[in-house]
């Protein structure tokens, strides 16, 4: 095992487990023997009659099929989480200490900022632009970030900011830096099924083959509206502790994995469904960015959300004015200034962020309508100023 491998923060080792599952063991032990055990220390409540604890059959019988879906091997594990909020604690808390720093590239998720805030993190901004597609820089100018706090470099595919996805060089190199500087890589995968011309797509794991700092992350039925169940893929060469901090503090209900295997059994179907939905959204985007030539935006793999270029030198102002001056028959529009999913040295170039994966086709298509109207108006009165 490579050298800082087995890293593991000092806090989640200083971590006691819940009294019981110091004798859960032994529990599994005789329950499998069909000896019943009648639990005179039991605190965790009934509700309407149906035990919070799922059944470990079923459990193990949809990790099984996960990872038929996932096409993992059998180096790896699989943690289940009742949502994206617990997955990432429990990721975060397990592998990093007070003011240690993830390593990401910007425009960054928002909620990114938030978890790595709540537990004492930072973040460490590695600056694209569209001008780039997003790239990242020459790998010296990543390295250059790099220093002995940095422990974990994150990114999502495609972005949860943006839509973007690297391409096989830029994988190559992000690799390159976590080997060499012994960064755990935790990359969240929940929208990979949006991604256009998946031939094109080159995933991480299938060049970080065995490697044991790679974690994925994947919320399978959050973008479908169906529950916020989040997984973790770890390698088994990873602390044990994982385990107990997930199932002791962020356990999941039978209804959740109800719901996973639902899905697990008609994945194709709803994937199918989904994709066209969100490729009529598309076509409606670029429907607006053709109307208007004072705009532009980079939308090659736009899956969900995308960045696009207005003629407006303060962001922040524009997006006041529409919540308090502007509306057109009553309703006007909120977009989010590029601005929050940058570093704070990040200069305000008239970005604004567009995510339509949870709005219907006609409000998005009325939302353009409004913002066009918007921004005739703004610059108006900007020529008037």
């Amino acid at each position: 095992m490579s050298p800082g491998n087995s890293y593991f923060s000092r806090r989640a080792n200083l971590y006691e487990p819940f009294l019981f599952n110091l004798y859960l063991e032994r529990f599994e032990y005789w329950r499998d023997r069909d000896v019943q055990i009648i639990n005179l220390y039991n605190v965790r409540p009934i509700t309407q009659g149906i035990m919070k604890e799922v059944n470990p059959v079923q459990f193990n019988y949809v990790v099984e099929e996960l990872k038929n879906y996932l096409g993992i091997g059998p180096s790896y594990k699989i943690l289940l989480f009742p949502n994206q909020h617990s997955a990432y604690y429990t990721l975060f808390f397990s592998m990093m200490d007070l003011n240690d720093e993830i390593v990401t590239p910007a425009p960054v998720p928002y909620f990114l900022k938030q978890y790595a805030e709540s537990l004492g993190l930072k973040l460490l901004y590695i600056e694209t632009n569209m001008m780039d597609d997003y790239d990242l820089p020459y790998r010296k100018d990543v390295e250059n970030k790099v220093n002995p706090r940095s422990k974990l470099f994150y990114y999502s595919v495609p972005s949860f900011s943006g839509s973007i996805v690297y391409p096989e060089e830029t994988l190559e190199r992000i690799l390159f830096v976590c080997r060499n500087y012994y960064l755990y890589l935790a990359i969240d995968e929940t929208l990979s099924h949006l991604l256009n011309n998946k031939g094109d797509y080159i995933a991480m794991h299938d060049i970080a083959i065995e490697n044991e700092r790679l974690i994925r992350i994947l919320s399978p039925l959050k973008d479908f509206s169906m529950d916020e169940v989040t997984i973790l893929l770890i390698h088994k060469a990873l602390p044990e502790r994982i385990d107990r901090i997930t199932r002791d503090l962020f356990p999941i209900s039978p209804y959740q994995l109800s719901f996973l295997d639902y899905f697990l059994k008609n994945y194709e179907r709803i994937m199918a469904e989904r994709r066209e939905e969100m490729n009529l959204k598309r076509k409606i985007i670029e429907g607006f960015l053709e109307g208007r030539e004072d705009i532009s935006a980079s939308i090659s793999r736009a899956t969900g959300s995308v960045f696009i270029r207005i003629p407006v030198p303060n962001t922040e102002s524009f997006v006041e004015w529409l919540l308090t001056e502007y509306n057109r028959d009553k309703k006007t529009v909120f977009v989010a200034p590029a601005t929050h999913f940058h570093s704070e040295d990040y200069e305000d170039n008239g970005e604004i962020l567009i995510d339509y994966r949870y709005l219907d086709s006609e409000m998005l298509e009325e939302g353009f309508e409004i913002l066009s109207d918007a921004l005739d108006k703004y610059l108006g009165l900007k020529k008037e100023d």
